[in-house]
């Protein structure tokens, strides 16, 4: 084999693997769309916060306009601050120095930025481990397993399901994964071989991880410090030591600098006072969370159910009907009397990142057993730095899916280094085995990129809600219509009990419901008729206040028509807090109003309009209760004896939703 002929082979891996994997990871973000600037939901929520910081940057200040976090935010000092670190917001500052039209719609652009540095510095950390554990040319097999190797570092990981909500709680994942991996990258370079080069790529990358991510930071942090410590030694270069000093500086400088930045916002070197959250004056549970674990949500308390949540072996669920694969049809539940804050449906790495897990597994015995060669010494600290990065969920008494991305760089080396020693040790034995090893590989990769993508199209479709949720239980209508129907309830009661994925139709399509399997929203509304109420006025009828629609809520909301004495009439809304008012408009033969009310579920609100008058306003159809969303039932009012004589009301049928409509006709066949 040539020099250029194993060089085209490295190319032509590294082109496919990227080219795969990211097509997993940018269908994901753009939910296969074209919309550049989409967000997780509707209403924005989330998608904008550094947005807002970055504006703050650019006064001089780190705290937010107050209210802009909404329950996010923690009160310090008269100010709102947000707990994430800069980095998001700092790479928006460019931009938004210069215009503000694109505040709020930058998140899927920073995130598949992120993607590009994660595809350049896995690529980087591929070979570089293949050149120092296995140096000479790569053949035509090595080339494919490298290749689907380097597919599933970059879209076969819970980084794609990260893709799918592009707002701030996954955006900083976007960022910090590729920045871990890149700090663990400049690592080995400089055990290897120190240079002031690499020492200075190396604190660059651990600032990037401390800016966007505090606990990786602080993992990143403390390898670099290890590194230097083992270089001042002596025993990896005696004529290097040199380095030693800068090397300690690249995890020190940067920490510094995070901690300032975290002390000027709450006083404290990495913690954040979860007392001082908007969230935990509205929530009673955090409370009481707070309360049982000494006013913090961290401790070792929270590993034996951190374990059990990201460790479980049944933490992935095959199914029967679309999307086939998803997460666990319930939430994890606490051992060892752990007291929780929140926990949502999890899915473990063992179940989703399934290959890489037992390939860092190998990878730990490979390089910590007694006697190895200075190649795997070396590997040492970056991998520790990468399992350190995880403990920072391991004891967190939150647990979600999206921390299972806390384990993506320690398993992108783990799965690295595993893959080069294995394929080599079966290669020298039996060329058989090697081949069998690269097929292997090959599938899981494939199953890798299939189910985060899958789950990531799931979780896009229950947070956008809507018009993103009615494609998706159409989807599933498509695909596996008959096992859809064995799950479809039809009453004409709202939904209760049922289990995770079920479908509820409620009266005559008068709405549909899914059940999301989630405690604090268990039954999320996909369609629902509008409600639409027809007044006619008598030409004698006196001025008053007919009330047409109410919604079934705490306080009591409605929406209702007032008549004047001069034969004009208005639609009033009333949420309970406040009262808006549609315009005056005249009442012109046959002297008959219609007033509608729209339902829109993935903003939480119905949106009323009336004939004539127009637009009137939008009325909130959703209340949470210590953090349980609860449906409002929406209905004409049974109270309908209006203050003035003269006016008849009677209820007309809104449009059936076309798709409630299929679903019910294949339930009843």
């Amino acid at each position: 084999m040539t020099r250029d002929q194993g060089s085209r082979r490295r190319k032509v891996a590294t082109a496919a693997g990227l080219t795969v994997g990211a097509a997993a990871y940018v269908l994901t973000l753009l939910d296969y769309g074209l919309r550049l600037t989409r967000t997780a939901n509707a209403l924005g929520y989330a998608s904008n916060f550094f947005d807002g910081q970055g504006r703050s940057l650019l006064d001089g200040h780190l705290w937010v306009p107050n209210g802009f976090l909404g329950i996010e935010a923690f009160v310090e000092r008269g100010h709102d601050y947000m707990y994430f670190p800069p980095w998001p917001a700092i790479i928006r500052m460019p931009i938004l120095s210069m215009t503000n039209e694109f505040d709020g719609k930058l998140t899927l652009l920073s995130m598949a930025l992120g993607f590009v540095l994660m595809m350049v510095m896995s690529a980087k950390l591929v070979w570089l481990v293949r050149d120092q554990l296995a140096p000479g040319p790569v053949s035509r097999l090595e080339a494919v397993v490298m290749g689907a190797l380097i597919a599933l570092v970059t879209g076969g990981t819970t980084l794609t399901y990260v893709a799918s909500l592009p707002w701030a709680f996954h955006e900083v994942y976007a960022w910090s994964i590729p920045f871990t991996v890149g700090s663990m990258y400049w690592l080995i370079r400089v055990l290897d071989d120190p240079t002031r080069r690499a020492v200075c790529w190396l604190a660059a990358f651990v600032l990037g991880t401390l800016l966007t991510r505090t606990t990786d930071g602080w993992a990143m942090a403390v390898a670099a410090m290890a590194a230097g410590v083992w270089l001042l030694v002596g025993r990896l270069h005696r004529d290097r030591r040199r380095f030693a000093i800068g090397t300690i500086a690249a995890g020190v400088v940067p920490l510094v600098i995070g901690i300032v930045i975290n002390v000027l916002k709450f006083r404290h070197p990495f913690l954040f006072p979860l007392e001082d959250q908007v969230w935990t004056q509205l929530n009673a549970h955090r409370r009481e969370a707070l309360d049982a674990n000494g006013g913090t949500l961290t401790g070792l308390q929270f590993f034996p159910t951190s374990f059990m949540a990201y460790f479980r072996l049944d933490g992935v669920r095959f199914v029967d009907y679309f999307p086939w694969v998803t997460l666990p049809a319930h939430a994890p539940r606490a051992y060892d009397g752990a007291v929780l804050d929140q926990t949502y449906r999890t899915g473990s790495v063992t179940g989703f990142m399934p290959w890489p897990l037992l390939l860092t597994v190998l990878t730990a015995i490979a390089v910590f057993r007694p006697g190895v060669d200075r190649a795997r010494r070396i590997l040492r600290v970056p991998l520790v730095g990468g399992v350190l990065a995880t403990g920072g969920v391991m004891g967190y008494g939150y647990l979600a899916h999206r921390y299972t991305s806390e384990f993506v760089p320690a398993l992108v080396l783990g799965a690295t280094v595993g893959t080069v020693l294995a394929f080599h040790w079966l290669r020298r034995r039996r060329a058989w085995l090697a081949g069998l090893f690269v097929a292997v590989t090959a599938a899981f990769t494939v199953f890798g990129l299939g189910a985060n993508m899958l789950i990531g199209y799931t979780a896009a479709a229950y947070t956008g809600g809507g018009p993103q949720l009615e494609r998706y239980v159409a989807l599933q209508h498509r695909l596996s219509p008959h096992q859809q129907a064995e799950r479809t309830t039809i009453s004409d009661d709202l939904p209760s009990g049922g289990r995770t994925d079920d479908l509820w139709i409620r009266g005559d399509c008068d709405a549909l419901y899914l059940n999301t399997g989630d405690r604090y929203e268990p039954w999320q509304l996909v369609q629902q008729r509008a409600v639409v109420v027809q007044a006619l006025v008598a030409d004698d009828a006196k001025a008053g206040v007919v009330r047409l629609i109410e919604v079934d809520s705490t306080p009591r909301r409605s929406v209702s028509l007032l008549i004047s004495s001069s034969s004009q009439a208005r639609v009033m809304i009333d949420t309970g807090d406040h009262t808006y008012f549609g315009q005056w408009f005249d009442l012109l033969e046959p002297r008959t109003v219609r007033v509608g009310v729209r339902p829109q579920p993935e903003l939480g609100y119905a949106e009323v309009s009336s004939t004539p008058g127009g637009f009137v306003g939008f009325l909130p159809v959703r209340e949470s209760d210590e953090g349980v969303v609860r449906l409002l039932d929406l209905t004409p009012s049974d109270d309908r004896k209006p203050t003035t004589e003269g006016v008849t009301v009677r209820t007309l049928r809104g449009v059936e939703p076309p798709l409630c409509r299929d679903l019910m006709a294949a339930t009843r066949k």
